[in-house]
Protein backbone atom coordinates (compact mmCIF):
# COMPACT_ATOMS: atom_id res chain seq x y z
CA UNK A 1 0.00 0.00 0.00
CA UNK A 2 1.21 3.51 -0.77
CA UNK A 3 1.83 5.99 2.00
CA UNK A 4 -1.33 7.04 3.80
CA UNK A 5 -2.75 10.51 3.56
CA UNK A 6 -2.26 11.83 7.11
CA UNK A 7 -4.55 14.75 7.81
CA UNK A 8 -4.98 16.72 11.03
CA UNK A 9 -8.34 18.45 11.49
CA UNK A 10 -8.11 21.62 13.60
CA UNK A 11 -10.46 24.43 14.46
CA UNK A 12 -8.92 26.71 17.06
CA UNK A 13 -12.37 27.29 18.55
CA UNK A 14 -14.27 24.35 19.98
CA UNK A 15 -17.83 23.50 19.04
CA UNK A 16 -17.60 24.18 15.29
CA UNK A 17 -18.26 20.60 14.17
CA UNK A 18 -14.73 19.29 13.80
CA UNK A 19 -15.38 15.86 15.33
CA UNK A 20 -18.53 15.37 13.27
CA UNK A 21 -16.51 16.08 10.14
CA UNK A 22 -13.78 13.61 11.11
CA UNK A 23 -16.17 10.79 12.03
CA UNK A 24 -18.40 11.14 8.98
CA UNK A 25 -15.61 11.66 6.46
CA UNK A 26 -13.91 8.57 7.88
CA UNK A 27 -17.03 6.44 7.47
CA UNK A 28 -17.72 7.84 4.00
CA UNK A 29 -14.14 7.10 2.91
CA UNK A 30 -14.33 3.58 4.31
CA UNK A 31 -17.51 2.95 2.34
CA UNK A 32 -15.52 3.53 -0.86
CA UNK A 33 -13.23 0.64 0.11
CA UNK A 34 -10.48 2.72 1.70
CA UNK A 35 -8.75 1.63 4.89
CA UNK A 36 -9.25 4.43 7.41
CA UNK A 37 -7.78 5.24 10.81
CA UNK A 38 -9.14 7.94 13.12
CA UNK A 39 -6.98 9.21 15.97
CA UNK A 40 -8.86 11.17 18.63
CA UNK A 41 -6.25 13.85 19.19
CA UNK A 42 -8.26 15.72 21.81
CA UNK A 43 -6.11 13.66 24.13
CA UNK A 44 -7.72 14.40 27.49
CA UNK A 45 -11.37 14.71 26.39
CA UNK A 46 -12.74 11.71 24.52
CA UNK A 47 -15.15 12.62 21.72
CA UNK A 48 -14.94 10.30 18.73
CA UNK A 49 -15.81 7.09 20.59
CA UNK A 50 -18.75 8.83 22.28
CA UNK A 51 -20.02 10.23 18.98
CA UNK A 52 -19.93 6.77 17.39
CA UNK A 53 -21.23 4.84 20.41
CA UNK A 54 -18.01 2.89 20.97
CA UNK A 55 -16.79 1.52 24.32
CA UNK A 56 -12.98 1.59 24.64
CA UNK A 57 -10.97 -0.70 26.87
CA UNK A 58 -7.76 1.22 26.31
CA UNK A 59 -7.15 4.82 25.28
CA UNK A 60 -4.39 6.99 23.86
CA UNK A 61 -3.19 7.54 27.43
CA UNK A 62 -2.44 3.81 27.75
CA UNK A 63 -0.48 3.93 24.49
CA UNK A 64 1.56 6.94 25.59
CA UNK A 65 2.27 5.38 28.98
CA UNK A 66 3.12 1.95 27.53
CA UNK A 67 0.23 0.09 29.16
CA UNK A 68 -0.81 -1.32 25.79
CA UNK A 69 0.28 -1.18 22.18
CA UNK A 70 -1.18 1.15 19.57
CA UNK A 71 -2.93 -1.79 17.90
CA UNK A 72 -4.38 -3.10 21.18
CA UNK A 73 -6.08 0.24 21.79
CA UNK A 74 -7.79 0.38 18.40
CA UNK A 75 -11.57 0.06 18.14
CA UNK A 76 -13.50 -1.03 15.07
CA UNK A 77 -16.17 1.51 14.21
CA UNK A 78 -18.90 1.79 11.58
CA UNK A 79 -18.01 0.56 8.09
CA UNK A 80 -14.85 -0.97 9.55
CA UNK A 81 -12.97 2.24 10.38
CA UNK A 82 -10.31 1.95 13.09
CA UNK A 83 -10.44 4.41 15.98
CA UNK A 84 -7.76 5.24 18.54
CA UNK A 85 -9.85 6.73 21.38
CA UNK A 86 -8.74 9.60 23.59
CA UNK A 87 -8.67 9.49 27.37
CA UNK A 88 -11.39 11.13 29.41
CA UNK A 89 -10.60 13.69 32.08
CA UNK A 90 -6.81 13.79 31.64
CA UNK A 91 -5.94 17.48 31.88
CA UNK A 92 -2.19 16.81 31.62
CA UNK A 93 -2.16 15.21 28.17
CA UNK A 94 -2.93 18.28 25.99
CA UNK A 95 0.13 20.05 27.40
CA UNK A 96 2.51 17.21 26.49
CA UNK A 97 5.35 18.25 24.20
CA UNK A 98 6.87 16.01 21.50
CA UNK A 99 9.23 14.15 23.82
CA UNK A 100 6.32 13.20 26.11
CA UNK A 101 4.27 12.08 23.11
CA UNK A 102 6.94 9.73 21.74
CA UNK A 103 4.95 6.72 22.95
CA UNK A 104 2.18 7.78 20.57
CA UNK A 105 4.11 9.30 17.67
CA UNK A 106 6.52 6.40 17.07
CA UNK A 107 3.79 3.75 16.59
CA UNK A 108 1.64 6.33 14.79
CA UNK A 109 4.24 6.61 12.03
CA UNK A 110 4.76 2.84 12.04
CA UNK A 111 1.11 1.87 11.54
CA UNK A 112 -0.19 4.63 9.28
CA UNK A 113 1.32 3.00 6.20
CA UNK A 114 -1.33 0.29 6.54
CA UNK A 115 -4.10 2.79 5.82
CA UNK A 116 -5.25 4.84 2.87
CA UNK A 117 -6.47 7.73 5.01
CA UNK A 118 -5.54 8.78 8.56
CA UNK A 119 -7.60 11.52 10.21
CA UNK A 120 -6.42 13.14 13.43
CA UNK A 121 -9.20 14.93 15.31
CA UNK A 122 -7.03 17.48 17.12
CA UNK A 123 -8.23 19.26 20.22
CA UNK A 124 -9.42 22.84 20.34
CA UNK A 125 -6.87 25.59 20.86
CA UNK A 126 -3.20 25.71 19.93
CA UNK A 127 -1.58 23.79 22.79
CA UNK A 128 1.61 21.76 22.41
CA UNK A 129 -0.13 18.45 21.70
CA UNK A 130 -2.34 20.00 19.00
CA UNK A 131 0.61 21.49 17.14
CA UNK A 132 2.73 18.37 17.58
CA UNK A 133 -0.01 16.21 16.03
CA UNK A 134 -0.52 18.70 13.21
CA UNK A 135 3.21 18.68 12.45
CA UNK A 136 3.10 14.86 12.29
CA UNK A 137 0.63 15.07 9.41
CA UNK A 138 1.10 16.06 5.78
CA UNK A 139 -1.94 18.29 5.62
CA UNK A 140 -4.20 20.32 7.92
CA UNK A 141 -7.90 20.93 7.45
CA UNK A 142 -9.08 23.97 9.39
CA UNK A 143 -12.80 23.98 10.26
CA UNK A 144 -14.44 27.38 10.71
CA UNK A 145 -17.88 28.97 10.89
CA UNK A 146 -18.97 32.51 10.09
CA UNK A 147 -18.84 33.55 13.76
CA UNK A 148 -16.22 36.23 14.53
CA UNK A 149 -14.86 34.12 17.39
CA UNK A 150 -14.33 31.17 15.06
CA UNK A 151 -12.53 33.33 12.48
CA UNK A 152 -10.39 34.94 15.17
CA UNK A 153 -9.34 31.56 16.55
CA UNK A 154 -8.78 30.16 13.04
CA UNK A 155 -6.43 33.04 12.28
CA UNK A 156 -4.60 32.45 15.57
CA UNK A 157 -4.26 28.77 14.67
CA UNK A 158 -2.82 29.65 11.26
CA UNK A 159 -0.39 32.01 12.95
CA UNK A 160 0.94 29.28 15.25
CA UNK A 161 1.10 26.75 12.40
CA UNK A 162 3.14 29.18 10.30
CA UNK A 163 5.64 29.43 13.12
CA UNK A 164 5.70 25.84 14.39
CA UNK A 165 4.80 23.72 11.33
CA UNK A 166 5.47 25.91 8.28
CA UNK A 167 5.76 23.06 5.79
CA UNK A 168 2.26 21.67 6.44
CA UNK A 169 -0.32 23.01 3.93
CA UNK A 170 -3.71 24.16 5.23
CA UNK A 171 -7.16 23.94 3.67
CA UNK A 172 -10.38 25.45 5.03
CA UNK A 173 -13.83 23.90 5.44
CA UNK A 174 -16.67 26.26 6.38
CA UNK A 175 -19.28 24.55 8.54
CA UNK A 176 -22.93 25.50 9.11
CA UNK A 177 -22.97 27.58 5.95
CA UNK A 178 -26.23 28.80 4.44
CA UNK A 179 -24.81 28.32 0.93
CA UNK A 180 -21.58 27.83 -0.95
CA UNK A 181 -21.54 31.56 -1.73
CA UNK A 182 -21.72 32.43 1.96
CA UNK A 183 -19.02 29.86 2.76
CA UNK A 184 -16.71 31.26 0.10
CA UNK A 185 -17.21 34.73 1.55
CA UNK A 186 -16.18 33.42 4.99
CA UNK A 187 -13.11 31.78 3.48
CA UNK A 188 -12.23 34.98 1.63
CA UNK A 189 -12.42 37.05 4.84
CA UNK A 190 -10.02 34.68 6.59
CA UNK A 191 -7.75 34.43 3.55
CA UNK A 192 -7.42 38.19 3.08
CA UNK A 193 -6.27 38.65 6.65
CA UNK A 194 -3.93 35.65 6.69
CA UNK A 195 -2.43 36.60 3.32
CA UNK A 196 -1.81 40.17 4.46
CA UNK A 197 -0.29 39.39 7.85
CA UNK A 198 1.05 35.83 7.50
CA UNK A 199 1.76 35.51 3.75
CA UNK A 200 -0.61 32.54 3.75
CA UNK A 201 -3.67 31.93 1.61
CA UNK A 202 -5.25 28.61 2.62
CA UNK A 203 -7.26 26.83 -0.06
CA UNK A 204 -11.03 26.52 0.05
CA UNK A 205 -11.89 22.82 0.45
CA UNK A 206 -15.66 23.20 0.70
CA UNK A 207 -18.56 23.80 3.05
CA UNK A 208 -20.99 21.84 5.17
CA UNK A 209 -24.65 22.87 5.39
CA UNK A 210 -26.88 23.11 8.41
CA UNK A 211 -28.70 19.79 8.54
CA UNK A 212 -31.20 18.73 11.24
CA UNK A 213 -30.58 15.07 10.38
CA UNK A 214 -26.97 15.48 11.47
CA UNK A 215 -28.14 16.60 14.91
CA UNK A 216 -30.50 13.60 15.09
CA UNK A 217 -27.66 11.24 14.18
CA UNK A 218 -25.48 12.73 16.92
CA UNK A 219 -28.27 12.09 19.42
CA UNK A 220 -28.33 8.45 18.36
CA UNK A 221 -24.52 8.19 18.47
CA UNK A 222 -24.37 7.28 14.80
CA UNK A 223 -22.64 8.72 11.77
CA UNK A 224 -25.12 10.63 9.63
CA UNK A 225 -23.60 9.14 6.46
CA UNK A 226 -24.59 5.73 7.81
CA UNK A 227 -28.00 6.67 9.22
CA UNK A 228 -29.14 9.14 6.52
CA UNK A 229 -26.90 8.59 3.47
CA UNK A 230 -28.92 10.92 1.23
CA UNK A 231 -29.02 13.85 3.68
CA UNK A 232 -27.39 17.10 2.48
CA UNK A 233 -24.62 16.81 5.06
CA UNK A 234 -23.99 13.17 4.10
CA UNK A 235 -23.49 14.10 0.46
CA UNK A 236 -21.00 16.80 1.43
CA UNK A 237 -19.12 14.44 3.77
CA UNK A 238 -18.85 11.95 0.90
CA UNK A 239 -17.48 14.68 -1.39
CA UNK A 240 -14.91 15.69 1.22
CA UNK A 241 -13.87 12.07 1.67
CA UNK A 242 -13.18 11.80 -2.06
CA UNK A 243 -11.16 15.01 -1.94
CA UNK A 244 -9.06 13.85 1.00
CA UNK A 245 -8.19 10.37 -0.21
CA UNK A 246 -4.60 10.23 -1.54
CA UNK A 247 -5.48 10.14 -5.24
CA UNK A 248 -7.29 13.48 -4.92
CA UNK A 249 -4.76 15.51 -2.92
CA UNK A 250 -5.01 19.22 -3.74
CA UNK A 251 -3.53 20.77 -0.63
CA UNK A 252 -3.60 24.51 -0.07
CA UNK A 253 -0.69 26.89 -0.10
CA UNK A 254 1.46 27.81 2.86
CA UNK A 255 3.64 30.87 3.42
CA UNK A 256 6.68 31.67 1.34
CA UNK A 257 8.03 33.89 4.09
CA UNK A 258 7.25 34.82 7.67
CA UNK A 259 8.35 38.06 9.27
CA UNK A 260 7.30 40.78 11.68
CA UNK A 261 3.82 40.81 10.14
CA UNK A 262 3.01 37.93 12.49
CA UNK A 263 2.72 40.52 15.22
CA UNK A 264 0.13 42.71 13.48
CA UNK A 265 -3.37 43.11 14.93
CA UNK A 266 -6.25 40.91 13.83
CA UNK A 267 -8.80 42.93 11.84
CA UNK A 268 -11.86 40.72 12.52
CA UNK A 269 -12.57 42.37 15.87
CA UNK A 270 -9.89 45.06 16.21
CA UNK A 271 -8.09 43.04 18.90
CA UNK A 272 -4.50 41.89 19.02
CA UNK A 273 -3.36 38.30 19.04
Amino acid sequence: MSEASRIAVLSGKGGVGKTNLVANVAVAASETGAKVLVVDGDLGLANVDVLLGLAPRYTVADVIEGTCSFEEALLVGPSGIHVLPAASGRSDLPSFRPDRLAGLLIPFFEVTGRYDLVLVDAGAGVGPAVITLAAACERVVLVVTDEPTSLTDAYATLKVLCREAPSVPVDVVVNLAASDRVARDVHERLSRVSERFLSVRPAYLGHLPRDPRLAKAVGRQRAVVELHPTAPSSRRFAELARELLPSRRTAGAMPTSRDSRLEHPLPFTGTRT
